[in-house]
């Protein structure tokens, strides 16, 4: 079955599985780096607000052999079991007295992103652009929507004013996370492995015989859009001042980045050789940041590209 019949039979079987009072249909959702996405939606009559179902997934498990019928029953029960948002408040964050406190920012590449960038609020950061967007919680799951340039001249905000509340929101609701690497590693390792965990395994492998450069995990406390935290006040400083050093920034993903103390022996060019095929092999693209690290700098505060463009810290 190709990949348009997989999304006519999808559509119909659920169609016929909710009966008349909802409406199946698919919709490509634009994401980052120009990345669209088909979206399943099953949308109740009389709402215009439903969660969004990506069928690429479905769709994978579906060539490696699953049964569609299999597939189908999983979407519907996702569709039963998905918090649904209240469709009043959720229109109601159009007014800014209700969305103020739920705007939040981000990092996205600004060449990868032309055409979005043109129908969103956004503040240049070397090669990368701060947008916006609304995040709030509904019965324990979150939804969140990019802020657009309608929105923004609705809220007779400016990019800046923008700026302002997100970093206060952002530091609110979503804090930073610092972990190294081997933490973040053994904690993958304790769950995949339960009872055949093995601590003293785990620290032979990461015993410190001083070669080694040591890896940080810098993220927030959701682990979604967490490269932002980089731009936090003092979270480069204060880490950077510990370890005694200026700093490597390696952006993994529009997730996280992660941060090394930079010895003066690091050839750059290899590291951001690293990024790239890191992304290119195992990041899906609409997670992707950046191909290249960031240095930054412990006496000026200055974070800057391998090849000397450099910025202040906006906050």
């Amino acid at each position: 079955m190709v990949y348009k019949t997989f999304l006519e039979t999808v559509v119909s079987r659920l169609q016929t599985l909710v009966g008349p009072h909802a409406d199946v249909s698919v919709k490509q959702i634009p994401k980052n780096n120009g990345v669209l996405l088909d979206s399943l939606c099953i949308c109740p009559q009389n709402c215009t607000v439903a969660p969004a179902i990506y069928l690429d997934d479905y769709f994978r498990q579906y060539r490696s052999g699953i049964p569609i019928d299999s597939i189908i029953s999983e979407i519907l029960t996702v569709y039963q079991e998905n918090s649904h948002p209240d469709e009043i408040r959720f229109r109601s964050f159009t007014s800014l007295p209700a969305a103020r406190k739920h705007i939040v920012y981000k990092l996205i590449s600004t060449a990868s992103n032309s055409s979005l960038l043109n129908l969103i609020p956004h503040i240049p950061f070397l090669d990368l652009s701060i947008v916006f967007y609304l995040l709030f919680e509904e019965n324990g799951s979150c939804f969140s929507s990019t802020v657009t340039n309608r929105q923004m001249e609705l809220w007779n905000l400016s990019p800046e004013d923008l700026l302002s509340l997100s970093l206060e929101n952002s530091l609110a609701l979503l804090p930073p996370a610092l972990r190294s690497m081997s933490e973040v590693i053994r904690e993958m390792a304790k769950l995949h492995l339960g009872e055949e965990y093995d601590p003293d395994f785990m620290d032979q492998v990461f015993s410190d015989d001083g070669t080694d450069q040591p890896l940080y995990v810098l993220t927030n406390s959701s682990e979604f859009n967490g490269a932002g935290c980089l731009l936090y006040p003092g979270q480069l400083k204060n880490f950077a001042d510990a370890a005694g050093s200026d700093l490597i920034v390696l952006p993994s993903s529009v997730h996280e980045v992660l941060l090394t103390p930079d010895r003066g022996n690091s050839q750059y060019s290899s590291l951001s050789a690293m990024v790239s095929q890191i992304n290119e092999e195992e990041v899906n693209r609409e997670d992707r940041l950046s191909d290249h690290i960031y240095l930054y700098s412990r006496s000026t505060g200055l974070l800057s590209t391998p090849w000397g463009e450099s910025a202040s810290l906006p906050f």
